[in-house]
Order: C-alpha cells, then sequence, then structure tokens
C-alpha cells in the first residue's frame, strides 16, 4: 500500500519557505501569518519524519534532505495550475496569469474583481502573489510590480502612483485633538513598516519634519498589519492611501488634518515574454481604467 501524500497546504508552505529561505516572504505570499507557515512545515517535517530545515540561522535554510526533497517537488502546484488551465483552455475557456503584490492584490485588486467579471465573464484569471523579483520559470502573462528590482528584466510600464498620508483611527485623533499638525506626530505613537523603511523619511523630507524625532514607534512587518494596528487606535500609520480607500470611507481611520499625501511610489505593469502567454488587452484596459480612475493613485 502507497504512503498518504502530506497535507497540500504543508506543502505550499514548505515550497514557499524554501524558495524564499525566509518564512516571512513565504507568509506573504501565501497571504498568512509566519506562525502559519511555520506550523505547516512542522506538520509536513513530522509525516515525513525528516527535518526540512536549518533554524539555528537568522535566516532558514534547507537541510540536505530539505533540498533533495525540495528539487522533486518544487515544480509541483505549477504543473498542477499548468493541467488545470489547459483543461480550461482547450474548452475554449481564456485564463489570465497574473503575478500581483500581495498588499496590492488584496487591497486594491480583489475588491475591483467583480466589476471585471461583470465586463468580461469569459476571462478567467489565475492570480499569484509574490513580494518580490518576479519568477520567469513559473507561467504568467503580466505582473505588478513597485520596485525595480523585481522587475526581472522585463519593460515596465507605468501603471499608477502610489500616495502616502499619515492616518489613524477617529478615537485616537479625538483623544489627542488639535495639535498644531504636522510638528504634533512627535508626540504620539508612530507605526512602522519593516518591509517599507523608506516611507517615514520620504513623507517627513516633503514636509519639513524631523524623522529623528518621531521616536515613539510600534514597528510591525507589513502593511496589511500597520492598517490594522492604526484601526485599533495603537498610533498614527503612513500607509499608501490606495490600500485604505474602504478604511477611510467607512470611517475606520481618517487622515490626520494639516498632513497631506505625498508621492511614495509607483506601481508598473510588465507583461511576460513567454511565447504561450494568453493576450488579454481587455483586462489590461480595464486594469489602467481602474488605475486612471483610482483618487489615491493619481499623480
Amino acid at each position: 500500500m502507497s504512503s498518504p501524500l502530506p497535507p497540500l497546504n504543508a506543502l505550499r508552505a514548505f515550497v514557499a519557505a524554501a524558495r524564499h529561505s525566509n518564512f516571512r516572504l513565504a507568509a506573504e505570499e501565501l497571504c498568512v501569518t509566519p506562525g502559519a507557515v511555520s506550523r505547516q512545515i512542522k506538520l509536513l517535517e513530522e509525516r515525513i519524519g525528516h527535518t526540512l530545515f536549518d533554524r539555528s540561522q537568522r535566516q532558514v535554510r534547507l537541510t540536505p534532505v530539505g533540498a533533495r526533497y525540495f528539487a522533486r517537488v518544487a515544480d509541483l502546484f505549477e504543473r498542477l495550475a499548468t493541467a488545470t488551465d489547459a483543461l480550461g483552455e482547450e474548452g475554449g475557456r481564456r485564463v489570465l496569469h497574473l503575478d500581483c503584490i500581495p498588499t496590492f492584490a488584496m487591497h486594491w485588486l480583489l475588491p475591483r474583481l467583480p466589476d471585471f467579471k461583470a465586463r468580461c465573464p469569459d476571462l478567467e484569471l489565475s492570480l499569484f502573489t509574490a513580494p518580490d523579483r518576479i519568477d520567469q520559470s513559473r507561467r504568467f502573462d503580466c505582473a505588478i510590480r513597485r520596485d525595480p528590482d523585481h522587475f526581472a528584466g522585463l519593460t515596465p510600464h507605468p501603471l499608477m502612483a502610489e500616495r502616502s498620508a499619515p492616518v489613524c483611527s477617529p478615537r485616537l485623533l479625538a483623544e489627542v485633538g488639535a495639535r498644531g499638525f504636522p510638528a504634533g506626530l512627535a508626540s504620539l505613537p508612530i507605526i512602522a513598516i519593516r518591509s517599507r523603511p523608506d516611507l517615514w523619511p520620504c513623507w517627513c523630507a516633503a514636509n519639513g519634519v524631523g524623522v529623528d524625532g518621531l521616536s515613539n514607534r510600534l514597528e510591525v512587518d507589513h502593511t496589511y498589519f500597520a492598517i490594522q494596528a492604526a484601526e485599533d487606535g495603537l498610533g498614527v500609520a503612513l500607509v499608501p492611501l490606495l490600500f485604505i480607500e474602504r478604511s477611510l470611507a467607512n470611517g475606520r481611520l481618517v487622515v490626520l488634518p494639516d498632513c497631506p499625501a505625498v508621492v511614495s511610489g509607483r506601481y508598473f505593469l510588465l507583461e511576460s515574454r513567454q511565447p504561450d502567454r494568453t493576450a488579454a488587452p481587455e483586462f489590461l484596459d480595464w486594469l489602467r481604467a481602474q488605475a486612471d480612475n483610482a483618487p489615491a493613485g493619481r499623480s
């Protein structure tokens, strides 16, 4: 009798962590917490009876057994996706493969997809999220990235500007009252994002605020943690406005008075050079129209 297969989620966590050599980046790719990735890998190790990662260093590394296992299963999910898409496309169904930054997908793209599905019901979207360099060994038709180091040699086409401003919960703003912003920021707890160390220095430089004076800090790993922390009243977060459109609209967050937004980056559309890529000009036209009509993304 053949051995039972390990859990699919555990395999996904293992492949992502092995590819990044980092549980945090794997978690961002899979839109889960680093603790969830660690638990899934521990479950996999217990199931197969081998240690897959050396955790003695700050950056986790594959053990020799883990490296051999990764070499055998690394393309497992890509082959599954390709096989499934091929079945659909044989039946006349078109599938567009989009490689996107996790936070951008979660907070900007996904809320808008119902509109696209209503306009183009015959085109299906296969969404893959990754926080770093485009992996050209994986099938994709187009990608969205912000950092030029992640373009993988592809030609970037401007999509939209990223504008960021200090935000907090209405309750916190009511508690502190009028403090004469932006100078009053120095007396408030500041939420800093480790994955975006550029944000506060960029905003402070544009508004004549000394970044060194913002010493009362709460540091979190990712933008979505900063958004949640700000909504919970833990401090002032500097986040891209395009990620908090709903939080601003429903009153969970407010922009601090006299603290204007600044351009903190730009997002780009990159098209694959793979010969079997799916051409979907209607999606690209829709995406550009959404970017042009997004108030938080206008230059």
